[in-house]
């Protein structure tokens, strides 16, 4: 009867450990947990020969066929696995037990994060981080897999949307829009305090795809502490990347009676930028210089791309926005 009784416990442990819980607290695996994690994760990496892409296979797979549960009820990697959705917790914790499947050494980060989608900016979070060959990765699969848009009578829904970018992120990139609780968990070689981080603007790791540099950015920023980033517009995909802004102004205001210099390169033949108002462009190459000198009367200066459309004309994209200020 002792023996039944051993053989019961052990199976309802590993029952509870299988489930996101524990008997005793305890949150190490159990090696029948293992094994599932295992099984689960082997066909996601078939194929992958380093632990980096074991890494993003997983991060792929993840944001691929997880969707956000805007119910905000499911948050553990088991039942994020099995329903197939979860929120930032269970996009987190199904990362991490994928990567420990494959031997790998992966740690949920849990912290706040700042968007233009929460109703005060800002709200808790979680996401990953996962060590491979290349040292430890920054990995947001929540973000990486969509956003969730609210309707006109309130309702929530999650539209896919697959971002490559919140894989591998910089340090120095995720930090304009993630804030860990703990510190080391920046990866930055100064970690800098919450009211620093507060008062960076909300960027994107996409920006790289622009042309602008981690270190550079957040340097400026850090430095200008009340300075504001030019405001940004999304951009068909087809059109992101085609330009690099090599040297533009960094903060979200001109003065007016201020001359200012812009230097993009073009990274296909078929783009162009333009500036509204309209502006000359000096052409050599592929790259392409304008001075601004915008004036008292004027709302805004727009950095703008252009694609042709097959009529010989052009179609606009706005790619960033400045104010303007007097003197």
């Amino acid at each position: 009867m002792r023996t039944t009784i051993a053989t019961i416990t052990k199976t309802l442990v590993a029952m509870l450990l299988l489930l996101g819980g524990t008997a005793s607290g305890q949150s190490s695996p159990t090696s029948e947990e293992a094994t599932v994690w295992k099984q689960r994760a082997e066909p996601i990496v078939k194929g992958c020969s380093t632990d980096y892409q074991r890494a993003r296979a997983i991060y792929d797979w993840v944001c691929q066929n997880i969707a956000y549960d805007v119910a905000g009820r499911i948050g553990d990697a088991n039942t994020c696995w099995t329903q197939k959705r979860g929120i930032c917790s269970g996009y987190s914790q199904l990362y991490v037990k994928l990567a420990q499947g494959c031997g790998m050494e992966a740690v949920e980060i849990s912290g706040t994060a700042k968007t233009l989608s929460f109703s005060n900016g800002k709200g808790p979070h979680a996401w990953v981080r996962v060590k491979t060959e290349k040292g430890w990765t920054l990995v947001d699969a929540t973000w990486g897999a969509g956003e969730v848009m609210t309707g006109k009578n309130g309702t929530k829904k999650f539209e896919r949307q697959f971002r490559p970018f919140w894989f591998d992120v910089d340090p120095q990139w995720l930090i304009f829009t993630h804030f860990p609780k703990q510190p080391d968990d920046q990866l930055l070689p100064s970690p800098i305090s919450e009211e620093q981080y507060q008062r960076l603007p909300i960027l994107w790791p996409s920006m790289e795809e622009w042309g602008l540099t981690a270190q550079k950015t957040l340097d400026y920023f850090l430095t200008h502490p009340k300075a504001k980033m030019a405001k940004t517009y999304d951009v068909p995909a087809r059109v992101s990347g085609k330009l690099k802004l090599v040297d533009i102004p960094l903060s979200r205001t001109l003065t007016a009676g201020k001359s200012y210099s812009l230097v993009v390169e073009a990274t296909d033949e078929n783009y162009r930028p333009f500036l509204s108002p309209q502006t000359e462009w000096k052409q050599e190459g592929n790259r392409f210089t304008a001075t601004v000198k915008p004036k008292a009367k004027q709302k805004a200066v727009r950095l703008e791309i252009g694609e042709p459309d097959g009529k010989g004309g052009w179609t606009i994209f706005t790619l960033l926005e400045y104010g303007v200020k007097a003197q």
